[in-house]
């Protein structure tokens, strides 16, 4: 009897197989509450679910919406993108993210701003001369009134590190990058510049660590604060002021990569990161204003080079007033916040913009040199229009 009641092997083996076939619809069914995933790092738009009519159905556009968000939505389909990630990349150097690609020595980079380096996206001399008389007009603009405006180039890891791109891209540079060519025309015209690519390129082989991480997009941590070394002196010299004191007073040098120095790394969805350059962290102490010193109002417009000045290394917390911002892309107002929220307008688009000019002491551009393509994002060009005088009455018609 006992014999008779039993699981035979086989009996076994199908209930496995069907309890393998039934746990990923009921964990999907069950919205995850069979076995939590850790959630994939980066953006991807989640799949709605498709609306069934007849003319989704006439153009076939219903079944493949559907099975896109069925796959999507099934159970553990987060757990086995990892794995599926780590193979590829382990066994055949491929990345499942877009645009990220494997140089030399395990490097990542990022295929948009390889091209800009090479020089293949290059604006006419006509648009850059535009572009620069624009904004010098802008800074005189603004001098007049007791601003500084001042235009910072951040650095590009395609353009730091070409020996170490991938095979298909180290062929040669075609022509200078736009950041080759915008820098020395911007200072010819006497625009107030700092042009971190150059300056990177000239501490490549005397930096005692890294500038860049292997599997980051962005300046290093240690290159943030290489970087601040030069910015800062720069803003109060062509300012006429005195800012807050601030001195590194340790470093830690680690493996473990920490902040933007592996966010390409976490993007890829690894099982386990690959090894990181040993990477230094200085500890850097911010003082309060001594007499005569002072926190001026700032405004940055930049793009996500601009957070390692604020999030990580708070340079621009501590040293500038809590009235301070940041522009993203000259879209959104990102920055600061009070009490963990924005107060006010956000969409830049809606703000007075001679007001907010006007209200700020330090206006602070600063734009990768990749994302020199569309120089300063249209800022000089709305900024000069808020200062511009209201165009006259047209005339009765005669």
């Amino acid at each position: 009897m006992a014999r008779r009641l039993g699981f035979s092997g086989k009996q076994g083996l199908f209930a496995g197989l069907l309890l393998c076939l039934l746990l990923p619809p009921l964990q999907g069914w069950l919205n995850m509450k069979i076995f939590r995933t850790a959630p994939l790092v980066g953006y991807q738009a989640p799949a709605p679910r498709p609306t069934l009519s007849w003319d989704s159905l006439r153009t076939n556009t219903y079944q493949p919406a559907l099975e896109r968000y069925l796959t999507e939505h099934i159970g553990f389909h987060d757990r086995f993108i990892r794995p599926r990630n780590q193979l590829a990349y382990s066994l055949f150097g491929q990345v499942k993210v877009n645009e990220v690609l494997v140089g030399r020595n395990g490097v990542l980079f990022e295929e948009a701003p390889i091209r800009s380096a090479l020089g293949q996206n290059v604006v006419s001399e006509a648009e850059r001369q535009q572009h620069i008389a624009r904004f010098k007009i802008l800074q005189d603009t603004l001098a007049r009134r007791g601003k500084l405006l001042v235009f910072v180039i951040a650095p590009s890891k395609a353009a730091f590190y070409p020996e170490l791109l991938p095979a298909e891209y180290r062929q040669g540079w075609a022509q200078p990058s736009n950041a080759r060519l915008y820098g020395p025309e911007m200072r010819a015209a006497g625009i107030n510049l700092v042009d971190f690519g150059a300056r990177f390129r000239q501490w490549k082989d005397t930096a005692a660590y890294p500038l860049f991480p292997r599997g980051g997009i962005h300046w290093s941590l240690y290159g943030v604060t290489e970087a601040a070394k030069v910015l800062f002196p720069y803003l109060e010299e062509r300012g006429h002021f005195d800012l807050p004191d601030f001195r590194p007073t340790g470093l830690e040098v680690t493996t473990t990569t920490r902040y933007t120095d592996n966010d390409m790394v976490r993007a890829m969805n690894l099982v386990w990161d690959p090894a990181a350059f040993p990477m230094a962290y200085p500890t850097i102490v911010f003082e309060a204003p001594k007499p005569g010193q002072r926190r001026p109002r700032l405004l940055v417009v930049g793009d996500s080079f601009v957070w390692n000045l604020i999030e990580h290394y708070p340079y621009l917390d501590h040293l500038f007033a809590d009235d301070s911002h940041f522009w993203y892309y000259n879209q959104q107002v990102q920055w600061r916040r009070h009490n963990g929220q924005l107060a006010g307008e956000t969409d830049v688009a809606r703000l007075d913009r001679k007001a907010q000019l006007l209200t700020h002491d330090v206006v602070l551009v600063l734009f990768n040199e990749h994302n020199l393509l569309s120089f300063d994002s249209g800022f000089s060009e709305a900024a000069l229009q808020a200062f511009a005088p209201p165009a006259p009455a047209a005339a009765a018609a005669r």
